[in-house]
């Protein structure tokens, strides 16, 4: 089902290719001169969100939460940059049944006392629903003495202003976002209530987000983890694939693929030969040490695959590799896959090395 209407995809493109800011991206590790070392990490919150009085000039939000996870072990304070329509939504009920944060960090554990923790920490993003907000005026407290010592002594006021450019980075992403929901139709696939951005592109609609219909047995979240499928969606088979796309669409065939990277770069003498259009292709994070620009709307997260090994998988390259699906055109029985990675200018189109590898899938009108 579509909802609020179609948008023009032309409009899209005014808005973000007829921009007049051209400079490329920074990545959250080039801020901290360790460009490709760093990582981006799920983890949850331990308890409730603590919420306090929000402030509309300069849409200010204060907070403070535990995180206890694995090698992760804190306290977190600091501000939100949240529009008043959000917080007087279901901001606060929202944040708090996430219950989610996603971690900028070099996630090397060292030994504190029997203690082994994450300390080196840059930047901590709240995901509510699928919406992250970057945490201004980062505190943490670690539980472990030791731990906060360590953090005191190397971090705490050694790397503040470049927590404070990392923060206002990550605010400049999700205004973008924003601007890229705005610019995007909505579809709701009736089989589990999912709702999916969807852009127009040539009088046709994609899916512009990895789908995330469970085929049991044919499809997973990388590392088994619900908080990869909610950000980036599942990696399915070819036979999973064959049953991702919602009624009223369907598994993109290879020529589609072509027509629709044709359409958004404007470019007729084969992909292969179309410029450095990659960028524009993937979101601006979700990639090892950064992202692209995300121009097009079609926001590619590097959701990694699942590889066959022996009777079961392994998931791999998550942060260095992307790649779809396509359907087979007639009985030929060729598959071809379209990958993204994260040094690569272009979108490439590759044999697919097995049916029973997991890649991600968008979806096409048209059943």
């Amino acid at each position: 089902m579509l909802k609020n209407g179609s948008k023009i995809f032309s409009l899209f493109v005014c808005i973000f290719v007829g921009s007049s800011v051209a400079l490329p991206p920074r990545t959250w590790d080039a801020i901290f001169d360790a460009e490709g070392s760093g990582d981006y990490v799920s983890a949850k919150v331990d308890g409730q969100i603590r919420f306090f009085k929000y402030t509309y000039y300069g849409e200010i939000q204060p907070l403070a939460f535990t995180v206890s996870e694995g090698n992760f072990s804190f306290v977190v304070s600091g501000n939100l940059k949240v529009p008043s329509d959000k917080v007087e939504s279901d901001f606060y009920a929202t944040c708090n049944k996430t219950k989610e944060v996603w971690i900028s960090c070099f996630n090397q554990p060292q030994k504190f006392g029997k203690e082994n923790l994450v300390v080196d920490i840059k930047g901590i993003d709240l995901a509510c629903n699928d919406d992250l907000y970057a945490i201004r005026d980062l505190h943490i407290k670690f539980k472990n003495e030791t731990a906060q010592t360590w953090w005191d002594t190397k971090f705490e006021g050694k790397e503040k202003f470049k927590r404070k450019q990392l923060a206002d980075f990550r605010i400049a992403e999700q205004e973008q976002r924003i601007a890229v929901k705005d610019a995007s139709s909505e579809i709701v696939d009736s089989r589990d209530g999912k709702a999916y951005r969807a852009i127009e592109i040539e009088g046709r609609t994609w899916i512009a987000q990895n789908m995330n219909y469970e085929v049991p047995n044919e499809s997973w979240c990388y590392e088994d983890n619900v908080s990869y499928c909610e950000r980036g969606g599942r990696l399915y088979t070819l036979e999973g694939a064959r049953q991702a796309c919602p009624k009223g669409f369907h598994l993109p065939r290879d020529s589609e693929w072509q027509d629709m990277l044709t359409s958004l770069t404007q470019c007729y003498d084969g992909v292969q030969n179309c410029g450095a259009f990659g960028a524009k292709l993937k979101a601006k994070t979700g990639w090892q040490g950064g992202g692209g620009t995300d121009a097009y709307g079609f926001t590619v997260f590097s959701s990694g695959r699942r590889d066959v090994l022996g009777k079961g998988g392994r998931f791999v390259d998550m942060g260095e590799y992307a790649a779809f699906w396509s359907a087979q055109n007639g009985r030929n029985e060729t598959i071809w896959i379209w990958v993204l990675g994260r040094m690569g200018d272009n979108m490439v189109r590759e044999l697919a090395p097995s049916k029973n590898q997991a890649y991600s899938v968008r979806c096409i009108d048209g059943d």
